[in-house]
């Protein structure tokens, strides 16, 4: 998904006045871990750990959406600390690589920071990926949270650290309660959660192919992997379960990108899939086009494995907080996915 298709979370602009950060130098090494070792689980979030707010991605365009963010953080019983990200922009991108980057690790490094959540999305996450220091985050390790172009981080420092993080809420979102309520039950108490669906995933919810499956669970926004199948930063662990969510493209869109997935991976060591919702995924010339649900269907309806679509996961009002690389357990029959083992420590 292009940065077109996500320029309707913001609008551009900037912050003043938000304290400078101890910027630590970038090597880019990585240590050889593979998703099949052992996890690492950050620490359980409570009431006034520090969270730290960055914006590795795309640029802030509306300074009271950080306010509002700030103020709803504080009222849940956190502290906060506000990046430089949040007041930079070099054209649709929140300050350069370099500067996005050195914002990320410093939180990371900061012992007194207990959490990141990133403000939104956009694009330039993939940006960072050669510029990390992953033996830093896999030294320090906490909670990391977002979804869309983020999901490329979220992948990445799993693979290459074993560090769960968590595919949900950013700072622009609606926090409603059904959101927070997840976001607390996965990050903050710890618990081997099932997944409830909201009533609009209810009404939307298809099962494709039945039947349950476990395995470790990788995901995000579909585009955004697609761009980085083959890469160093994304494989697909043994005994996989999948998610994927699609916001503004047009059926044919989805079709390239699922034939990219098939082609480059052929779903190797996925075990089963949760499509979660393709919000305004719609044709311009319905005429001419598929409904997007028949694109997918068609992607997934010959694989022997369970497969469901509409689970309320990425560019919706409610949603999950899913912890990338826990065990789970899903059911493409009834929707249900339910965590193994707690996502924190």
């Amino acid at each position: 998904m292009d940065f077109s298709s996500r320029r309707y979370f913001l609008k551009a602009s900037s912050l003043f006045g938000l304290g400078a950060l101890m910027i630590p130098e970038i090597t880019g090494e990585a240590p050889q871990y593979k998703s099949s070792d052992r996890l690492i689980k950050p620490k359980k979030l409570e009431k006034g750990d520090k969270i730290a707010v960055t914006a590795p991605g795309g640029a802030i365009w509306d300074p009271q959406d950080v306010v509002r963010f700030e103020e709803l953080l504080k009222k849940m019983g956190f502290l906060v600390v506000l990046g430089e990200t949040l007041t930079k922009k070099k054209g649709y991108l929140a300050g350069t690589d370099e500067e996005r980057a050195s914002e990320l690790i410093s939180f990371f490094s900061d012992p007194t920071v207990d959490a990141i959540i990133t403000m939104r999305g956009g694009w330039g996450c993939a940006r960072l990926l050669d510029k990390l220091d992953y033996s830093i985050i896999q030294s320090n390790p906490k909670v990391l949270m977002g979804f869309s172009d983020i999901t490329s981080l979220l992948v990445a420092i799993y693979i290459k650290t074993g560090l769960i993080t968590f595919h949900g809420l950013v700072g622009v979102n609606s926090w409603n309660e059904f959101s927070t309520d997840i976001f607390k039950r996965v990050v903050c108490i710890g618990e081997n959660y099932s997944f409830p669906l909201d009533q609009s995933a209810v009404n939307t919810f298809v099962t494709i192919h039945g039947g349950k499956a476990r395995g470790r669970l990788i995901g995000g926004n579909l585009s955004v992997l697609s761009a980085v199948i083959g890469s160093p930063y994304f494989e697909f662990p043994e005994n996989s379960i999948l998610f994927l969510e699609e916001t503004n493209e047009e059926p044919y869109v989805i079709d390239r990108l699922l034939t990219h997935f098939k082609l480059s991976t052929g779903y190797t060591h996925i075990n089963g899939i949760i499509f979660g919702q393709c919000s305004k995924c719609l044709a311009e010339k319905p005429d001419e086009s598929m409904p997007t649900i028949e694109v997918i269907r068609e992607h997934f309806s010959e694989l022997q494995i369970p497969v469901s679509y509409g689970s309320p996961i990425g560019h919706v009002i409610n949603k999950w907080t899913l912890p990338v690389g826990v065990e789970v357990e899903m059911d493409a029959d009834t929707g249900a996915l339910t965590l193994l083992e707690p996502a924190v420590k």
